[in-house]
């Protein structure tokens, strides 16, 4: 099925899909071409439209409207985080970038995997893990996986999973798909409550364990904000605790910009995280995810 979207507002494809929020598309020529939703879509962008085609009618016009989240306000989220000249050149220069809205299930497995990685080092694991336990399928003379259900990799071992490549990340997915599947992660709760409840119920025990093992601060911030629409969510990585130290000292405290100076892959602890991530989204507000994704880009770009 093809179809052309026209764009009523900005966006930007090239530096949406390849911003680190999602980890099953490719460039191939003029087109990205993605897993999504248990088919395939290849999408380019002709200045104010978008070209596609979709595996099924499944992912029409509809599906990618709401993927790419393109019936939001955009230029106001980036009105209002606009608080400084950081930001607004990064905005400036990756204008038209966009959050994403993935598959819950799909988002939170790939986080889990995504711990101590690189993009290339995440996205073949997500392929492998695709490849291995997903349901196979052809588009366009090409063989696909669709990426496995919760249950698909609760019924497997530890060791199966690990021979994709995830080394000890494995009995961390097992277990997370094992609550998932289980029922003991509700997404729509997560969904309806507000950011802090829904973070705090991503990061729960039951029965004195933790109800998605691997799931930290981090992880649980990357699955809100590119799955659950939580945009004052503030994923911090070694590339945002950098730029946060040098061009937003006032909301880091002096004893960890003087240890990130030190060593600029230090981890923050808990309790710094909690903090560092209490003063950005009390400085950049409601769309502090946005600010995040486009100070990323801009510290990748720049290699600082």
């Amino acid at each position: 099925m093809e179809f052309t979207m026209p764009l009523g507002s900005p966006f930007n494809l090239d530096y949406t899909l390849d911003s680190g929020q999602v980890f099953r598309w490719k460039r191939t020529g003029e087109w990205w071409v993605g897993v999504v939703s248990g088919g395939v879509l290849k999408v380019k962008q002709e200045g104010d439209a978008l070209r596609c085609v979709a595996s099924s009618e499944n992912i029409g016009s509809s599906f990618v409207t709401s993927y790419f989240r393109l019936d939001e306000d955009l230029e106001g989220a980036l009105a209002g985080i606009s608080k400084d000249e950081t930001v607004t050149n990064a905005i400036e220069r990756f204008y038209g970038l966009r959050l994403v809205r993935q598959d819950r299930w799909e988002c939170l497995a790939s986080f889990v995997l995504a711990t101590n990685a690189n993009i290339p080092r995440i996205q073949k694991m997500v392929a492998e893990v695709s490849a291995r336990f997903g349901r196979p399928f052809e588009f366009e003379g090409q063989g696909y996986h669709a990426f496995p259900g919760p249950g698909d990799l609760a019924g497997v071992s530890a060791a199966e999973l690990r021979s994709c490549g995830l080394g000890y990340r494995a009995p961390f997915l097992k277990r997370v798909a094992a609550s998932v599947s289980a029922g003991h992660v509700d997404f729509e709760r997560v969904a309806s409550l507000p950011y802090e409840e829904s973070r705090r119920l991503l990061l729960s025990e039951l029965f004195g364990k933790k109800v998605l093992l691997g799931v930290g601060p981090k992880v649980a911030d990357c699955v809100l904000l590119y799955s659950f629409d939580k945009d004052e969510s503030f994923p911090i990585d070694v590339w945002i605790a950098r730029v946060i130290s040098r061009s937003y000292p006032e909301l880091m405290g002096a004893a960890l910009r003087s240890r990130l100076r030190k060593d600029a892959r230090a981890k923050l602890s808990a309790a710094e995280y909690a903090r560092v991530s209490s003063a950005v989204r009390g400085y950049f507000g409601e769309y502090a995810g946005y600010a995040q994704q486009y100070l990323f880009m801009a510290a990748r770009d720049t290699g600082a």
